[in-house]
């Protein structure tokens, strides 16, 4: 038997080829939850879009996270004519369909983008001077900023 040559190293879409690795199915898994959620979203009434996310979908059962139990109530009255339109759009059987709610969370101040920080009367002066004298334009743009966050 002769020895074949080492192929080398493989490309990442070659290790990621069905059932040759843990991380292309967890990819190809992450790909169809986000082709259902994009499904569903279209099909969803413009109020209930923005409140509505899939957390999963194994043999045939699809959970979806609601942000209130009022949006919950008006998706179970819809949940027959999402399972059939669902199945149809991503040729996934969508056997049972499960609400739970969960609240997003508002933003905590950590979360909250930061305030623009003032800057004293001085400095914004100094950097005014600055600017006018300064001739990259970009540096220029920068400094006429800074100097406009005068307390």
């Amino acid at each position: 038997m002769a020895d074949r040559p080492d192929p080398g190293p493989k490309a990442l879409p070659d290790r990621m080829q069905a059932g040759r690795s843990v991380l292309g199915r967890i990819i190809r898994k992450a790909e169809r939850l986000l082709e259902t959620e994009r499904q569903l979203c279209r099909l969803l009434p413009e109020s209930l879009r923005n409140h509505v996310s899939v957390a999963g979908l194994d043999t045939g059962h699809l959970s979806l996270f609601v942000s209130s139990s009022a949006r919950a109530t008006q998706l179970r009255f819809q949940q027959r004519l999402l399972q059939t339109q669902l199945a149809k759009l991503t040729g996934e059987p969508v056997l049972r369909i499960s609400v739970a709610v969960k609240p997003r969370a508002p933003l905590s101040p950590k979360n909250k983008p930061p305030e623009p920080i003032g800057i004293p009367a001085a400095a914004a002066n100094h950097f005014a001077a600055m600017a006018r004298d300064e001739p990259d334009p970009d540096l220029k743009k920068a400094l006429e900023r800074l100097a406009s966050r005068a307390q």
